[in-house]
């Protein structure tokens, strides 16, 4: 109890700083780890590094001052602390808010910037004195104020319709083309992030209901169609890491005059106070553990300032800002090295998430903790993310994806994508005979065609983009459909795939005791006798629907085609962009603090591509 009386706030203050350089370091890796341990390292970070602050903040409100007239150094030391606390409320560069509602409640942050500055103010009076530590008060506190006015300006500036980086150079629609044109060729890449900067400025996908500039639109340069695969993904990932640091860090604000004019006063703040401590304090730093306590504790602060500053320049907002002056003898020095080292860091992930039923199915051995996780009825849930897997977004699907969309364009034009298959088989003149497992509701849908690729995929197995492609997308529907339900926004997802589960579940035991080779053997059958499974809730709402029979029926029309792989990856193509066009922008901006997700980057090319379209409709009407 002692020891807490005595060391309680520098105790709070120091695990403050501990918590900042967790933030700062893990932060903004978020945007590419999907990893469940650095998500909840952030987490706890980001929570309990608001709550200590704001604990100390609290005691040092009753710090006992005994002369009012003469505080004991002590409590001018503590003082010190209080402007310290207003740099961890203010968090790090890299993490603003941790989830879209942090950005929503912005309004009751200034409410709080307000109260706690308040409190410094007030602590900072109590604790005031003629000497000459006292005369540090000052600078630390503006270097606080600074720091904790950035979140806020940052928080606030998410659904700012005008908070952008606007070049002057394409102010104006007859020079929009104008920069693309004089950028240097000898810097390979900085046409890439100059495009994904104003595709995002001009779309906003973070903003709903955002009307997009037709005039930008309807120009061929703003065009990622002479790009390949990897450098149309990679501009929407560039896009993303842009919608990104609007949503969850300080970019916006940072890459700005004031925001560079603000963040250098507030460093030279810190370093003043830092070097005036030195001074004033030289000969007590071995014999006094406050003196010493709070000396690390700033130059610790300053460290984390400074690698902040360090890593400012490698942000794909600063080759955006300074595009405009590539000219320049310095700039065409720096830009080729930022250039080249933006286009290796790593964006949103590159893997994409699996689920196979079957194999869900045939998996008998559980972890032992599955009887505490039913107690807390987190047992599905647990079961279904431990046989999920992630793999590599190679080329073939970026490929696959991308002439996808091209072929869908040609088909509905300016129509909303309300379908999801139907085009694809029109065009293939399957629909009448195939038409029936799409009008299903769309989660039978996908379990449906899931089941049937895997069948396909056994029996006529082929080394080939279509094929390879079909199978990663129906596993990543049903990765959706088992783990990320929310994206799909179904209602009844929880009981059809529980309805799916017993009955393939059921079929296996009593037909079956091998793997996932002659479960698919069995299902390739001509006849399949499907048995019923224990009555439930999935019994009264899908009492006709006969999983396994359907999937088999549908694996054997697409097995008498020509060339069945070309139709099927169609429609799990279609079926993505469907479920990546209905998405809510809010699932989407929480899918890209997870790591992100090829769901977003469909979500983002469809975007771009019906604004092109609706852009040069309305252009078109004006002629």
């Amino acid at each position: 109890m002692d020891l807490w009386e005595a060391w309680s706030i520098q105790l709070l203050v120091l695990s403050g700083l501990v918590f900042q350089i967790t933030l700062a370091i893990l932060g903004g890796r978020r945007r590419y780890m999907t990893g469940l341990v650095i998500r909840f390292v952030v987490w706890s970070s980001y929570l309990l590094a608001t709550y200590v602050a704001t604990l100390a903040l609290s005691k040092l409100t009753v710090i006992r001052v005994h002369d009012p007239e003469k505080p004991k150094h002590e409590t001018e030391l503590e003082a010190l602390l209080a402007p310290l606390l207003l740099m961890q409320l203010g968090n790090p560069d890299s993490i603003t808010a941790y989830s879209v509602e942090d950005d929503r409640l912005g309004i009751r942050k200034v409410l709080n910037f307000v109260f706690s500055v308040g409190f410094v103010v007030w602590i900072l009076i109590r604790c005031w004195a003629t000497s000459a530590a006292a005369s540090l008060y000052f600078p630390i506190f503006v270097a606080g104020t600074i720091k904790y006015g950035e979140t806020i300006r940052a928080l606030k500036s998410v659904y700012s319709q005008n908070m952008s980086i606007t070049l002057k150079n394409i102010d104006e629609e007859k020079n929009i083309p104008k920069l693309i044109q004089d950028l240097p060729t000898n810097i390979p890449g900085l046409d890439i992030f100059v495009k994904a900067y104003y595709r995002f400025n001009t779309l906003k996908p973070h903003l709903e209901n955002w009307l997009y500039h037709p005039m930008f639109m309807s120009h061929p340069w703003t065009s990622i169609e002479e790009y390949n695969a990897e450098n149309a993904y990679l501009t929407t990932a560039i896009e993303l890491g842009f919608m990104y640091d609007v949503l969850y860090t300080k970019g916006p604000v940072l890459y700005t005059r004031l925001g560079i004019m603000l963040r250098l006063i507030s460093f030279f703040s810190l370093v003043s106070t830092l070097s005036g401590f030195a001074g004033i304090f030289q000969n007590s730093f071995l014999l006094d553990m406050y003196v010493a306590y709070t000396y690390a504790l700033l130059i610790g602060v300053t460290v984390l300032e400074i690698y902040q500053i360090l890593i400012l320049p490698f942000s794909d907002w600063a080759i955006v800002r300074i595009v405009e002056h590539c000219r320049k003898p310095m700039v065409s020095t720096l830009l080729p090295f930022l250039v080249k080292m933006s286009m290796k860091k790593k964006r949103s992930t590159g893997m994409i998430g699996q689920f196979n039923m079957l194999e869900f199915c045939l998996d008998k051995k559980w972890s032992k903790c599955i009887k505490v996780l039913r107690f807390v009825g987190q047992e599905e849930q647990f079961k279904r993310s431990w046989k999920s897997t992630r793999e590599a977004i190679n080329t073939n699907l970026k490929e696959l994806l991308l002439e996808g969309i091209k072929d869908l364009e040609r088909k509905r034009g300016v129509k909303p994508f309300t379908n999801r298959g139907r085009w694809t088989l029109e065009l293939h003149n399957s629909w009448d005979e195939l038409g029936w497992s799409i009008e299903m509701a769309f989660d039978r849908s996908i379990i449906t065609w899931h089941i049937a690729t895997d069948i396909c995929y056994h029996l006529n197995f082929q080394d080939t983009k279509n094929c390879l492609g079909s199978k990663l997308l129906s596993d990543y529907m049903m990765y959706l459909l088992a783990i990320r339900p929310y994206v799909l926004s179904l209602t009844t997802y929880e009981i059809t795939f529980q309805r799916a589960y017993s009955k393939v579940k059921k079929f296996l035991e009593v037909s079956i005791s091998g793997n996932r080779d002659s479960a698919l053997e069995k299902l390739s059958a001509d006849h399949l006798q499907e048995f019923d499974s224990e009555p439930g809730m999935g019994d009264i709402i899908f009492k006709k629907w006969h999983v396994l029979e359907e999937a088999q029926r549908l694996a054997g029309l697409l097995n008498k085609m020509n060339d069945p792989w070309k139709l099927i990856s169609s429609v799990w193509v279609e079926i993505v962009c469907y479920t990546a066009y209905n998405c809510r922008i809010y699932n989407h901006a929480k899918l890209l603090r997870q790591g992100g997700d090829i769901l977003t980057h469909v979500w983002l090319l469809l975007a771009h591509r019906t604004d092109k379209f609706h852009s040069m409709k309305l252009m078109s009407q004006e002629i």
